[in-house]
């Protein structure tokens, strides 16, 4: 079965989460992915936790299916190999600083001249253009900037950032979406094109408060366990620290949780009989809500109340719930991923999986790779051997001592 992108190349100068991520999903579904990493140390991602036999879990993730190729980008000779490898590149990923690329001789405008067809995203905290471009590349920034921090927590708390690196995830699916509507441009014109992500337009976007800010000069701010205009649509608390997830909000889904609860009263009372009253006099409903669930010694008991009578409504589950779900690793949510060579017992590890289904074309998350492992293999393709390759790699190696110990 031929896959979506096979015959597509991608070279990823990216570092970490956001860049790496993105490069990974064409990988599944096919292209030869070229990850191109500092010699010795890699990728970040390569040194954080949590780690097994040594090995960092993360860069098992963010790089699978890629072929990693080491260059110090600050040689000239690098340089000029890493120009071979763009000539015949069909999309470059890099997140660098901005600004970085250019010093290096391979920006846009330099290597847009060798290969006019090329696809080269840039992906970066705050884009490469503004006064904010300059701004320290991580994704806890772009989430304070974004306003989403200032809506995470409890109305009378601080602000909360999210659990995991929102920013990344959403910078990282942006930018594919973004390459693939670059590869149908130039499948419609033959032209290549440059892509600007920014992990704080990405959460800009999914800000919903927004609107009723610039337009209505609103202040929305933290609404902790509840929403701020829908309700019931929240989490409601049950006995022993039990919780549960309840999204009532709908004109009969209200009428079913009603029903559910035992309460018609409550239907058609003047404080909670449209969902704007609902929301307004939030405070009032949540005792009767929870005063219900408190009654359940078991918060399943109370789901299998409400679902029996249609409402919308689920347990909170941990991630090691999550991680252990039959029904998401029969439906292929999870997955297990093989291990690189260097790894001598662990053969594989427990993963997420494809969260795009095709029907004909399906996703196949492959292991990452072994830093270094493809060098000699890429590399022999512009006229490096592995002597060439073991000259450079020995000379780079004094020149980072030099670096760290400057006489």
């Amino acid at each position: 079965m031929r896959r979506v992108f096979e015959g597509i190349r991608v070279l990823d100068f990216s570092n970490n989460l956001a860049g790496p991520c993105c490069a990974a999903i064409f990988a599944d579904l096919g292209a030869e992915v070229i990850k191109i990493e500092r010699p010795f140390v890699g990728d970040d991602s390569r040194a954080i936790a949590p780690r097994i036999e040594g090995q960092s879990l993360q860069y098992i993730w963010f790089n699978r299916g890629k072929k990693s190729v080491e260059l110090a980008l600050d040689d000239p000779e690098a340089q000029e190999m890493a120009r071979s490898l763009i000539r015949d590149a069909d999309i470059l990923v890099e997140s660098f600083k901005p600004g970085n690329m250019k010093r290096f001789g391979l920006d846009y405008e330099n290597v847009v001249q060798i290969n006019p067809k090329l696809i080269y995203c840039s992906i970066s905290a705050c884009g490469q253009t503004g006064a904010y471009a300059k701004k320290p590349g991580f994704d806890i920034i772009a989430q304070g900037m974004s306003g989403l921090m200032d809506l995470a927590g409890e109305p009378d708390g601080a602000p909360v950032k999210q659990g995991v690196t929102i920013g990344d995830y959403v910078g990282s699916f942006n930018a594919y979406g973004a390459i693939v509507t670059a590869l149908y441009y130039r499948n419609l014109t033959g032209e290549g094109q440059y892509i600007d992500i920014s992990l704080l337009d990405g959460l800009v976007s999914c800000n919903s408060t927004l609107e009723n800010a610039a337009t209505l000069d609103a202040y929305p701010t933290r609404s902790g366990r509840h929403h701020q205009t829908m309700a019931p649509y929240g989490i409601y608390l049950g006995k022993n620290g039990q919780s549960v997830v309840i999204a009532a909000y709908t004109p009969s889904m209200w009428k079913r949780l009603c029903t559910a609860m035992e309460r018609p009263d409550l239907i058609d009372d003047p404080r909670f009989c449209s969902v704007l009253l609902r929301a307004q006099n939030i405070r009032e409903l949540v005792p009767e809500i929870e005063g219900w669930l408190s009654r359940f010694d078991r918060i399943d008991d109370a789901i299998s109340r409400m679902e029996g009578n249609g409402v919308a409504c689920c347990k909170i589950k941990s991630t090691h719930e999550v991680a252990n779900d039959p029904v998401l690793w029969e439906r292929g949510s999870l997955v297990e991923i093989p291990t690189q060579p260097s790894f001598r017992n662990v053969k594989s590890i427990r993963a997420r999986g494809p969260w795009m289904q095709f029907s004909k074309t399906p996703m196949e998350m492959k292991r990452a790779p072994d830093l270094g492992e493809h060098s000699a293999e890429v590399f022999a393709r512009y006229g490096w051997n592995e002597e060439k390759v073991h000259v450079l790699k020995e000379k780079w190696k004094i020149a980072a001592e030099c670096k760290k110990n400057p006489k």
